[in-house]
């Protein structure tokens, strides 16, 4: 079987992609929305894209045909972001995390999920949450036929709960298993780890 993506609508297209390409790591985004309160979203076009400097990327739809969603909205205006990687015991808290408010009203009132403060940093993170990236807004740029915003996001910090470290080699390590991220596939599926398997590169 062969698709023409030419031959397809877009909406064909993007659900042809997103049970194509998996499974596709989250980004679980804290933005400010500017009244005191903060708006929480997932994003699953999302991946590091450089290291020097240190660059995340993420592409983000609008909310409806004349409105952007808020967390490009918010980027856009305040430049400050707060990347998570959830795990799978998030699973539900990001689901919820993806329904469509109105702007300004935030994610977190309908959660039983808290923030928490980290030094030297403005924005808080998300409690519970086993990796945060602190970004700043690095460029925008609209892509395509429906201008959808490709986010590059600097990160400026990175944030580890310490069970799922290890400095003892001289080198951080993360342990996978134990982050047990959450991955994204088509429709309403998502994904665990499931077996890790470790293959050398070659010499």
């Amino acid at each position: 079987m062969i698709i023409d993506c030419a031959k397809q609508d877009p909406t064909e297209n993007y659900f042809t992609l997103i049970q194509t390409v998996i499974p596709r790591p989250i980004a679980w985004v804290l933005s400010d929305n500017g009244n005191g309160s903060y708006n929480l979203a997932p994003f699953s076009f999302f991946n590091v894209v450089c290291a020097n400097p240190p660059i995340i990327m993420m592409s983000i739809s609008w909310k409806d045909e004349t409105t952007r969603k808020d967390t490009w909205v918010n980027i856009e205006e305040r430049s400050s972001f707060v990347v998570h990687l959830p795990s799978v015991d998030d699973i539900k808290d990001v689901a919820q995390s993806a329904a469509t408010l109105a702007h300004g009203v935030s994610e977190l009132d309908a959660m039983k999920r808290s923030l928490e403060k980290v030094d030297g940093q403005r924005l808080p993170k998300l409690s519970g949450t086993k990796i945060a990236l602190w970004c700043e807004k690095y460029s925008i740029t609209e892509l395509g036929d429906d201008k959808q915003a490709m986010i590059l996001g600097k990160i400026t910090h990175i944030w580890f709960d310490d069970s799922i470290v290890d400095t003892s080699k001289g080198r951080l390590t993360i342990d996978a298993k134990k982050l047990n991220p959450l991955g994204r596939l088509g429709g309403a599926q998502y994904a665990g780890l499931g077996e890790i398997l470790t293959m050398n590169m070659p010499q």
